[in-house]
């Protein structure tokens, strides 16, 4: 009992025994020490080789009664002093609680000797990038102070001694330079004097200036003018295009200006009433009839086309066929360009000054009329009109 008590062994305490699994127990022996925070709560009781489990080594512990351990417990063999003493620390997780002789979970702190490899391995590695980038760096070294480099160094030497003698000379000169026009520097000096003084005494007057140049840039920006220019842009843009569409002979203001055909027809319509006058004046039985009254004889009154054959010249036009007129221009219009719009199986005819185009030939006013209505579709103004050669016998129909 001596012996046991000397052990560690305390016949008085009621103790609760455990086992742990070690692969290797690294100097571990039966009576050290399992502690708790450094508090001693039992010993190593028991240690066993397990060949037939693969040579695994079996721990016993012997823990105090009072001590409750969990299912999370973990036993880890750890150095004790620096002349390799080993001992068990105890770290109680949270978990279940363990029945007596169940087996906890095994650890084994790193020895001294792996600690202080792992600590001293970033700094070996440091090291060695030192030691090389100090090799990159005397290889540098010996690069530039090399036979061909030094060469060139004298030289820049040498080069930088006649700058600096260069410079030194022209300090000389400058400083010269200075002393011999320093009345002229001081009138120059003078002047900029005198004008910085009358700015400061203009300086009322400046304010004035600025205010009144920066009322007037408030003005033009309260008055919209960029507004204003891009409405004038747009007008005028508007304006361009009615006006292009003009020259173009589109629209009813294009057929009037590009289009004699109107022209001609009030000419006509104008030499018809002078006639139709001059006949009321000289026959005016034919068209008011008195029994009582006889106004005198029949004069018949001829014009410019000789209205005395108008009778078989209307016997004539019976046979001429229609045709579908769709631009009109005082200049040519060629065959292949876009205000024709590609349009095949063109008439040209000039007349009074104008070039007439048109399509479709027929003497039947029901077809043309009908072709007419699909060519509308190509040229909104198109009309239906009646050449003989190189006149208009009749046209708007």
């Amino acid at each position: 009992m001596g012996l046991n008590y000397m052990k560690g062994n305390n016949f008085f305490v009621e103790e609760n025994s455990y086992f742990v699994t070690y692969e290797e127990i690294s100097g571990l022996q039966v009576s050290n020490s399992v502690l708790i925070n450094g508090f001693k709560v039992g010993q190593v009781q028991e240690i066993k080789l397990l060949l037939d489990k693969g040579g695994i080594i079996l721990v016993k512990l012997n823990i105090n009664q009072d001590i409750h351990l969990t299912d999370s417990t973990v036993a880890m063999i750890y150095s004790l002093d620096l002349m390799g003493s080993k001992g068990i620390s105890l770290n109680i997780g949270k978990g279940k609680e363990l029945a007596v002789g169940d087996t906890l979970i095994s650890a084994i702190e790193e020895n001294l000797k792996d600690q202080v490899s792992a600590q001293m391995l970033p700094l070996k590695i440091k090291a060695e990038d030192l030691m090389l980038n100090m090799d990159d760096a005397i290889g540098m070294i010996k690069n530039i102070f090399s036979k061909t480099n030094t060469d060139n160094i004298k030289e820049t030497l040498k080069n930088l001694n006649k700058t600096f003698s260069t410079l030194r000379h022209t300090s000389v000169e400058l400083d010269s330079i200075l002393t011999n026009n320093r009345g002229k520097l001081n009138q120059i000096f003078a002047n900029v004097s005198s004008i910085t003084n009358n700015l400061k005494n203009n300086n009322d007057q400046i304010n004035f200036i600025l205010k009144n140049l920066s009322a007037v840039s408030d003005s033009l920006a309260k008055s919209e003018l960029l507004s204003t220019i891009n409405r004038a842009n747009s007008t005028l843009a508007q304006t361009d295009s009615i006006m292009r569409r003009i020259n173009n002979g589109e629209g009813t203001i294009g057929q009037l200006i590009n289009n004699d055909t109107l022209y001609q027809n009030l000419e006509n319509a104008s030499n018809s009433l002078d006639l139709l006058l001059i006949d009321i004046k000289e026959n005016p039985k034919r068209y008011i009839h008195y029994s009582l009254f006889d106004f005198g004889k029949t004069i018949v009154v001829n014009n410019k086309n000789n209205i005395k054959n108008k009778k078989s010249k209307k016997n004539k036009n019976k046979d001429l066929s229609y045709f579908i007129q769709i631009k009109s221009a005082k200049k040519r219009i060629p065959f292949n360009s876009r205000e024709l719009k590609n349009v095949r199986n063109i008439k040209e005819h000039y007349i009074n000054g104008y070039y007439k185009y048109s399509i479709g030939s027929s003497s039947n006013y029901t077809e043309i009329k009908e072709l007419r209505r699909k060519v509308l579709q190509i040229f909104p103004d198109a009309f239906i009109t009646r050449y003989d050669n190189d006149s208009i016998v009749k046209q708007s129909y």
